[in-house]
C-alpha cells in the first residue's frame, strides 16, 4: 500500500533504492536541507508498506522536491526533482506525486499560477508523462545541462537534445492559460535568461 508522507531529514539515509539510478539527479545534502527548511510542505515521499514474516516495513519508493518562486504573474511552483525507485516505476507513482503537488500549490496559501519543471529534451518517457499530466513545452533552454567543462552557450542557434532542456509548464485554474504557449518547442532561450 502506498502512502504520501512528509519528507524528513533522516529519510536521506534511506534513499539508495531511489537515488542510485542513472535517471536520478543527486544533490549535496545542504541542498536537500534547504528544501526541508524553506518548503517543507512541498518536499514529500511515497512510502510502500509491506508485511513480511509478521514484520512490518516501510520503504521509500519515490519523492517530490519542489519550491515556490517568482512574483505576480510569474508566481509558480517549480518541480526540482520527482523520482521513483526503478522497482516502483510504471505504476503511476510519479503521476501521483505530481498530482499531490498540484493539489497543495493550487490552493491557499500557495495559490500559484503555474507549475514548471525542466527535463532533458531527449528524455522522451518523462516528456510523455508530463504531457499526459497536462504540462506543455513553454520553451527550449539551450545548454541547460552543460557540464562544468562546457560553458553555457552564447547563442540559441546550436541545439543538442542531450544538453538542452524543455521548460515545461502546467497552468493552474486562476492563470487561464497565460503561462503556457502552443509553439513552445520553437521558442528558445539561454540558461541565463531563465529568471523569476
Amino acid at each position: 500500500m502506498t502512502t504520501i508522507e512528509p519528507f524528513e531529514a533522516t529519510d536521506l539515509l534511506y534513499l539508495n533504492n531511489v537515488n542510485l539510478d542513472a535517471l536520478t539527479e543527486n544533490f549535496p545534502l545542504e541542498f536537500y536541507f534547504e528544501y526541508l527548511i524553506l518548503w517543507p510542505d512541498l518536499f514529500f515521499k511515497s512510502v510502500e508498506s509491506t508485511v513480511d514474516c509478521k514484520i512490518s516495513r516501510d520503504n521509500i519508493s519515490g519523492y517530490m522536491m519542489a519550491k515556490t518562486e517568482g512574483k505576480q504573474q510569474e508566481w509558480h511552483s517549480h518541480i526540482t526533482a520527482v523520482t521513483v525507485a526503478p522497482e516502483f516505476r510504471r505504476i503511476s507513482l510519479a503521476s501521483r506525486l505530481c498530482n499531490t503537488l498540484e493539489s497543495i500549490t493550487d490552493s491557499s496559501p500557495r495559490n500559484v499560477n503555474f507549475i514548471d519543471l525542466f527535463v532533458k529534451c531527449n528524455n522522451a518517457l518523462a516528456v510523455r508523462l508530463y504531457e499526459k499530466l497536462g504540462y506543455s513545452v513553454y520553451r527550449r533552454v539551450v545548454g541547460y545541462y552543460n557540464g562544468p567543462d562546457d560553458p553555457y552557450p552564447d547563442s540559441t542557434k546550436t541545439i543538442s537534445d542531450e544538453k538542452d532542456a524543455f521548460d515545461m509548464r502546467k497552468s493552474m485554474a486562476r492563470d487561464k492559460g497565460k503561462s503556457t504557449r502552443k509553439d513552445g518547442r520553437s521558442q528558445r532561450c539561454l540558461p541565463q535568461d531563465v529568471r523569476f
